[in-house]
């Protein structure tokens, strides 16, 4: 008989806890704080313990054991890596601006900005710099197009995300969410029970996620230069320029760079265990999905900026083609062809999911629902020898009771 999760402590202790906080907004009465934990990702940690109808909601709702299949009644036939597909396209913002201060093409600050400009939302929920510490980063409601570019550029590092989820909701305004493929799961697990977010939030956008690095690797780049966090007021992982150097901001104005290679290939970083069993890294439950267009999934030097573009939904593929009209968004027509091979590092996570998980329920660990995502179909497309790898893999880490300890990324180039 497979085991189930419990209770909160046994989701993070067994290593399925992404840091994104939907527990501490489900559960206020047990007053958790997300804290930094020893591998580097934030954690809860509940001042007192959850009363059973909140324990339930977080076991029913919670991203890192629940993501459900995102595919609509009238769907088109699905790609079994990137289901949905109403439309593909490679793209970059039409503002210059834009497009050079945002880590790729711009696409997903253009299409934010152009949502609150329209008036389609009041506000779009994304992530910024904490002022307190400059490798932090907090969730804002950004209301106008300024303050959507302040939140440009991808924020490699841990964040509650949806703590203050029921605050921004209590607000009443329409809102869009432009965040990791795993809020956009528990956005879409509250959605399914709750009735303002279904009517509050009333449009998608993820990012191609390439897993969330804890913040040693981050630490460590500093490190290398004679710094510690409380030495710089600035953290920027990319940007100004595509892919765009790493950069930390002291507190003397000095600066100090660093290129791609420097931050993901000289130096392996590590992410988190459930990050390795991640069945939607893509946004498939997203109206919109982006990422970078590399081709063959690394950049060979710095380039102008492109993005890789996905509609999965009716409402994804109209708010593409106003973005267009009203000259916000240059799209060039693509195929999955075109993901596939900017993306391979997420083609071969999908393949092995199945793989993957069929470890997880060897060692004994709980089971999350991970249901009607395309795995099985998936792992038909890779060679046995290639699922057995990636099962003694897991099986191994799991038995060396690893679970919640830093786990090495999977990408290199």
């Amino acid at each position: 008989m497979p085991r189930t999760f419990e209770s909160l402590a046994d989701i993070v202790e067994t290593g399925f806890c992404i840091g994104c906080g939907l527990c501490k907004a489900l559960a206020p009465g047990a007053e958790i704080v997300m804290q930094e934990a020893a591998n580097g990702h934030l954690r809860p940690v509940a001042g007192r313990s959850p009363a059973p109808a909140e324990e339930a909601a977080i076991l029913r709702l919670c991203p890192g054991i629940n993501v459900t299949g995102p595919f609509s009644a009238d769907a088109p036939p699905l790609d079994p890596v990137w289901g949905e597909v109403r439309r593909v396209a490679r793209g970059h913002a039409a503002d210059p601006g834009v497009r050079f201060l945002a880590a790729a093409g711009g696409i997903m600050t253009a299409l934010s900005q152009h949502l609150v400009e329209s008036g389609q939302v009041r506000a779009v929920l994304q992530v910024r710099p904490d002022g307190t510490d400059a490798l932090a980063s907090q969730p804002v409601l950004n209301r106008t197009a300024d303050a959507v570019l302040e939140s440009a550029g991808s924020r490699y590092a841990t964040c509650a995300t949806l703590e203050m989820l029921p605050e921004f909701l209590d607000g009443g305004e329409p809102f869009a969410v432009a965040m990791k493929p795993c809020d956009i799961a528990a956005i879409r697990n509250l959605q399914a029970e709750d009735v303002r977010a279904r009517e509050l939030i009333v449009l998608t956008i993820a990012l191609f996620c390439g897993t969330v690095p804890s913040l040693q690797a981050s630490d460590d780049f500093l490190a290398r230069r004679g710094l510690a966090r409380d030495d710089i007021t600035a953290f920027r992982w990319r940007g100004h320029g595509c892919p765009g150097p790493t950069v930390a901001t002291a507190r003397d104005g000095r600066t100090f760079e660093g290129d791609y290679a420097e931050f993901w290939v000289d130096n392996p970083w590590t992410t988190q265990f459930r990050c390795k069993i991640c069945p939607d890294a893509v946004g498939l439950q997203a109206d919109i999905a982006v990422g970078d267009a590399w081709p063959g999934g690394w950049p060979k030097g710095e380039d102008e900026g492109w993005n890789a573009v996905i509609a999965h939904t009716e409402a994804g593929a109209r708010l593409l083609a106003d973005a267009e009209a009203a000259g916000r968004i240059v799209l060039q027509e693509a195929d999955v062809a075109l993901l596939s091979d900017t993306q391979p590092h997420h083609v071969a996570l999908r393949e092995a999911l199945a793989a993957r998980l069929a470890a997880v329920r060897v060692a004994g660990l709980p089971e999350p629902r991970f249901e009607d995502l395309g795995l099985a179909a998936c792992a038909a497309a890779v060679d046995t020898a290639v699922l057995a790898k990636n099962f003694e893999g897991t099986l191994r880490r799991l038995r060396d009771a690893a679970r919640d300890a830093p786990a090495q990324a999977d990408y290199t180039p």
